[in-house]
């Protein structure tokens, strides 16, 4: 065979290792769970970072974890973690996210927080030893936080979650892809980025 059939055969090769690589039916999910509003959330950070865990990754990181949580993570094909950090209240909009799942059909969820507790009778009025009035006790502090999840659906099972955790100065975007339950995302806290949030239970937005 002469070297220039050769050299030919081999750019053919190539051409199809290329073309199956490029393929957009090679785990193009990743980029449908991006955000497309992520260069905004960034605009006004002051300490943005952005991570991803793949699944030999999450395999890897998995193996200290409970068997019930290690077949969870399992399940997973990646998880991104996008983090922003702002200087002063107001820097950053959430309308564009919001807008880009509800377009996409996402389902969209909060985390249920507790309710108040009821105020208690006022009683006597406290006073010092030298029958001066006490002090009021501080009042305990509101958490801020805002946690929303964002659900995507395929053949009735869950295949791609987003959660969003955020304040007055910062946000913290984490987007998993692979077969999750809301569920399963609340044993994840604190493992691979995700923050501790508070509450245990998931119902849906009604502030839109």
């Amino acid at each position: 065979m002469s070297s220039r059939r050769v050299a030919i055969l081999a750019s053919v090769a190539l051409l199809s290792a290329a073309a199956l690589t490029l393929s957009p039916t090679a785990r193009a999910d990743n980029s449908l769970l991006t955000p497309q509003a992520l260069a905004a959330l960034g605009a006004n950070a002051t300490f943005h970072t952005d991570v991803t865990f793949d699944e030999s990754m999450l395999h890897a990181a998995s193996q200290t974890m409970p068997d019930e949580d290690r077949a969870i993570v399992a399940k997973l094909h990646s998880i991104s973690v996008h983090t922003f950090r702002y200087s002063a209240p107001g820097l950053y909009d959430l309308a564009a996210i919001r807008a880009q799942f509800d377009s996409e059909g996402w389902n969209h969820l909060v985390v249920k927080q507790p309710r108040p507790q009821a105020a208690a009778v006022p009683g006597p009025a406290a006073t010092d030893p030298d029958g001066t009035p006490a002090a009021a006790p501080p009042a305990p502090p509101r958490d801020p936080m805002r946690t929303e999840v964002w659900v995507r659906m395929k053949h009735s099972n869950v295949d791609g979650i987003v959660l969003l955790v955020a304040n007055r100065r910062s946000v913290n975007l984490i987007v998993i892809d692979g077969v999750i339950s809301p569920l399963d995302l609340l044993h994840l806290r604190g493992h691979f980025g995700i923050p501790r949030f508070h509450g245990d239970e998931f119902e849906g937005d009604n502030q839109q």
